[in-house]
């Protein structure tokens, strides 16, 4: 996965939207090999258990059974446009939605730890659409195994309060937010 992401929502793939009240579209991405790979955005049509009012945001090719794969690793052509398309379209949802918030899960620790330095990197354009937060309120098992739930447990691992991302934001975190919230940026 590329790190030096930029963000540009007039530098996108055409998406095709597949339904009205923008919880499914897919676009076609360029590969670095020179092919072609579909990938969906589906956004949750249920609220989050423990978050209300946040819909989480899932995006990856379709694996055989045409639900997401998001632990695929693809190598992209642009992976600017890439994320640029996906929050193109979180932005249209959230500008129909305007009481949701947007949650994307890092599914993995790697992939948290990009979205963190995509969103920092990127924090001045994303915050003329979006408020953005973070939080770090579960414990990822695969890290560490099944140590973690020995004593004693680091509760320092967890952090549950949601925190705004701002242009003083850290660059470089002692632990790592592993879900990351927005909403649309009424100012």
């Amino acid at each position: 996965m590329a790190i030096a992401v930029k963000i540009n929502f007039d530098d996108v793939y055409d998406i095709s939207t597949a339904s009205n009240e923008l919880t499914l579209a897919s676009f076609e991405t360029e590969l670095a090999n020179g092919g072609k790979k579909k990938l969906i955005i589906e956004i949750s049509p249920e609220a989050h258990d423990l978050l209300p009012n946040v819909y989480n945001l899932a995006f990856g090719p379709p694996d055989i059974n045409g639900e997401i794969d998001d632990k695929v690793q693809l190598k992209h052509k642009d992976y600017s446009k890439v994320f640029s398309t996906i929050l193109l379209h979180a932005q249209a949802y959230l500008v129909n939605n305007r009481d949701h918030f947007i949650g994307i899960d890092g599914s993995d620790n790697l992939r948290a730890l990009l979205y963190y330095r995509f969103i920092i990197n990127n924090f001045d354009y994303l915050s003329q659409y979006f408020n953005i937060g973070a939080l770090k309120y579960y414990v990822r098992i695969t890290r560490m195994g099944k140590c973690q739930y020995e004593n004693p447990f680091d509760f320092n691992d967890i952090k549950p309060d949601l925190i705004s991302i701002t242009r003083d934001s850290p660059r470089h975190l002692d632990f790592m937010y592993n879900y990351f919230i927005f909403n649309i940026n009424t100012k």
